[in-house]
């Protein structure tokens, strides 16, 4: 009886060893997110809040119109130029994007191209996807965020040192060749 069981052990301990090597495991890291890496997760929500048309949020987010680029001098000037629409848009989140990642200065510098749903209809009544770029930097051991209004070339974005190909994040909820869609085009070379 004990030669049975020995035996019977002895085979379903080699059977669980033979069946360990049938999964493949990988030491590599899962992909980050763009929510998962702070100057990018800052650059998103500032593009929501250009995109629900908050203003003020974008006046808090960039240098509070001071000690850098930023879109107004005032807290009176953003609240003057809300979007009339903002209470309809202000819960809203970009939910299914794709963002460029440049990296202009390493933990420092960051220019992020975003291309999402648009909240709002266009001429023809539909919503497409949209373009977005946003230029990421840090200023006294913080990150502030400045919508880039004219689309540089890449030569005029990386000047004299090679920036490389950028990093591509997307929402965690885009499915089959919904990525696609959304994948921004690279940064032109001229």
């Amino acid at each position: 009886m004990k030669k049975i069981l020995t035996y019977i052990s002895i085979i379903s301990i080699v059977g669980v060893l033979a069946s360990c090597g049938n999964k493949e495991t990988s030491t590599e890291p899962k992909p980050k997110t763009c929510e998962q890496v702070e100057p990018c997760k800052l650059a998103l929500d500032y593009a929501t809040a250009v995109e629900q048309g908050a203003e003020l949020k974008i006046y808090e987010y960039e240098a509070k119109g001071k000690d850098g680029p930023h879109v107004y001098d005032s807290k009176e000037e953003a609240q003057e130029s809300v979007s009339e629409d903002y209470n309809k848009y202000k819960n809203k989140k970009i939910e299914k994007y794709g963002v460029s990642e440049y990296t202009l200065i390493k933990n420092q510098s960051y220019l992020y191209k975003f291309k999402y749903k648009a909240f709002r209809k266009n001429e023809d009544g539909v919503k497409e996807p949209t373009t977005l770029m946003v230029h990421v930097y840090k200023k006294t051991g913080k990150y502030y965020p400045i919508e880039v209004f004219d689309y540089p070339s890449l030569k005029k974005v990386q000047g004299d040192r090679e920036i490389g190909l950028p990093k591509i994040y997307y929402s965690s909820n885009l499915i089959g060749n919904e990525k696609e869609k959304f994948k921004p085009k690279n940064i032109e070379g001229e």
